[in-house]
């Protein structure tokens, strides 16, 4: 019933919420778009989307009918991708989603142990938010995703906590209090710390523990990835606060960690999809991981 051209549309629809939007990211005029969209929804005999604000909203119709939009167009551009593999000589693929530190940290070792037990396998490293992440795995664009967050609650995702994760303090090797072996949460918020922004799971976690605690939260600097926070604390800006994996980060470009406080929430997860056998080279992808965290908490 649907083309490729009117599912990419209806797909850029329902992620930019604007006609105007939607028609640039598929290289459309906002008229045709409009049109097209008009067209559709005659056919199917039942609106898809309402307007309010000049912004887009699904209708109960409309939201019964996105996960197949979705699900169809993630399988044409599956068939392209192995298409273009075959034709390279590729004949597995790989497309993984990852958090922006654990793209830097647990990545790139249990990548490696794909590598040699499936040579040949075409790997893709999307980097997205948690969010972003589990709806890459839902619309079946990448096969495995780490996040950092709460596991979903999805019937089509599936999920596995890899590990708790806590606050740590980072500061280089000539700081006053790197040869401390203690170190309090409050301490380092008098201070005035580097924090990660509210919008990451670790940064709301760091807000929330302050708040509780009634210290202040007065960061001199809010850093939107924990890799540009242990950077920051490395030039002597300040002590950074960051999560478990950004204090992994840390110990390897050669600053100093000391953990602060245990976290409940957020957790190092992975994802997937529940709908479609996960490949041989994601399994491996999956135990390389889980071997990589067991190593990572008991060096820890």
């Amino acid at each position: 019933m649907f083309n490729r051209r009117e599912l990419l549309l209806l797909r850029a629809m329902y992620r930019l919420d604007t006609v105007t939007a939607a028609a640039a990211s598929v290289n459309m005029t906002q008229p045709a778009a409009s049109a097209l969209l008009r067209d559709m929804e005659t056919r199917l005999g039942f609106a898809l989307f309402s307007r309010e604000n000049r912004r887009l909203h699904l209708t109960s119709q409309g939201r019964a009918l996105i996960p197949e939009v979705l699900n169809a167009l993630a399988g044409i551009e599956a068939v392209d991708r192995l298409a273009v593999d075959i034709r390279q000589g590729a004949l597995a693929r790989l497309d993984v989603g990852a958090v922006a530190i654990a793209a830097s940290s647990l990545l790139p070792p249990a990548l490696a142990g794909v590598r040699r037990a499936h040579p040949a396998v075409a790997v893709t490293v999307r980097a997205g938010t948690a969010l972003e992440i589990i709806e890459m795995a839902v619309d079946h664009r990448i096969d495995l995703g780490i996040i950092i967050g709460s596991p979903p609650d999805i019937d089509r995702v599936s999920s596995l906590r890899l590990a708790p994760l806590g606050l740590h303090a980072v500061m280089p090797q000539d700081h006053p209090w790197a040869k401390r072996t203690d170190l309090t949460l409050d301490e380092v918020a008098e201070a005035g710390p580097i924090v990660l922004a509210p919008a990451l799971p670790a940064g709301r976690a760091t807000r929330q523990a302050l708040e509780a605690r009634g210290l202040p939260y007065r960061p001199i600097i809010e850093a939107a990835q924990s890799s540009a926070a242990c950077a920051l604390a490395a030039q002597g800006l300040g002590v950074a606060i960051v999560e478990s994996l950004g204090a992994h980060y840390a110990e390897r470009q050669g600053l100093v960690t000391r953990q602060l406080l245990a976290l409940e929430d957020p957790v190092l997860a992975m994802v997937w999809s529940r709908d479609r056998a996960m490949s041989a080279p994601a399994q491996v992808l999956q135990e390389g991981l889980e071997k990589e965290v067991q190593t990572w908490l008991a060096r820890g």
